[in-house]
């Protein structure tokens, strides 16, 4: 009998220690669990957290996804906004967003984005550029207002185009954007065109982007270079909100408030008008979840 307690003693810590372990891994797959319980968690390389999901029961109203050929799209791929990348954190999203173009003796194309109740176009991130020669780009939009953005490039011969890579005014050009745009739509005026530059400019763009991602190339002036390049579309860092209200009146409405882990907290976004939700001090995971912020 006393063998089997200096055994059951030897054992002791062996199996605390492999509890321990057990332990620690069930707390590690919780706190590292992104998408609601039994919903597809990724789609190619992206992993894809709640509020954003797949599939019925597993998204929060406005944050449907799809999963298309190993890449994911707002709602689906007829809404043409691919998403590669998303921030819990920061309440970000960038996205691929469509080029607007209009070329020497064809009508003036459009392009506008439709982004929804809890997303707007990132005041702070992108940036209306427009490339060609005696080309005037608009960027019309809502918030609670309607808002508009021009810019004008001129460039009366090849000569003139800029070559330092900047939008500076001669082969392209760049503006800011109004804040909060949920709604917009990239136009041309058509009293410029590119009749007397068509030998080396037959086409004019213009496209909301990221300003850190774009940089100028007089070769995007010929041809149909700049959209065969992007055919499938510029970046576009788009902000989010769990809910459009502030953080005293999202609390008010459980029935609605995003931020349902037990050690979460709800704090006012800095990029939209809204609120987003964060793991407290000493916790990780996802907010947005009932078990999603776990100790360390």
């Amino acid at each position: 009998e006393a063998e089997i307690h200096k055994e059951m003693a030897a054992a002791l810590p062996c199996l605390i220690f492999a509890a321990s372990l057990m332990l620690a891994s069930i707390k590690s797959s919780t706190a590292s669990r992104m998408a609601k319980p039994g919903c597809q968690e990724t789609c190619g390389n992206l992993t894809i957290p709640y509020p954003f999901g797949i599939g019925e029961g597993c998204f929060r109203e406005g944050f449907d996804v799809s999963c298309e050929n190993n890449s994911v799209y707002r709602h689906n791929s007829s809404s043409r906004i691919k998403i590669y990348n998303i921030s819990l954190l920061g309440g970000q999203a960038r996205v691929t967003t469509l080029i607007a173009s209009k070329c020497f003796n064809e009508t003036g194309g459009w392009a506008w984005l439709n982004t929804g109740k809890f997303f707007t176009i990132s005041t702070k991130a992108n940036k209306l550029t427009a490339v060609g020669c005696n080309t005037l780009a608009f960027l019309g939009g809502f918030n609670e207002h309607r808002v508009g953005a021009g810019c004008f490039s001129m460039c009366a011969d090849r000569r003139s185009v800029d070559e330092s890579g900047q939008c500076s005014g001669m082969g392209c050009c760049q503006t800011s954007i109004a804040p909060n745009l949920n709604f917009s739509n990239v136009t041309f005026d058509d009293r410029f065109d590119n009749s007397e530059v068509s030998g080396f400019n037959p086409c004019s763009y213009a496209f909301v982007a990221e300003q850190d991602w774009f940089r100028f190339e007089a070769s995007y002036l010929e041809d149909n270079k700049l959209k065969e390049k992007f055919k499938d579309g510029v970046p576009t860092l788009l902000d989010w909100v769990a809910g459009n209200e502030y953080c005293n009146e999202a609390v008010k409405n459980m029935s609605t408030y995003a931020c349902i882990s037990k050690n979460s907290r709800c704090i006012t976004s800095p990029n939209a008008t809204g609120y987003l939700c964060t793991c407290n001090n000493g916790f990780a995971g996802n907010p947005y979840l009932e078990e999603g912020c776990q100790g360390w």
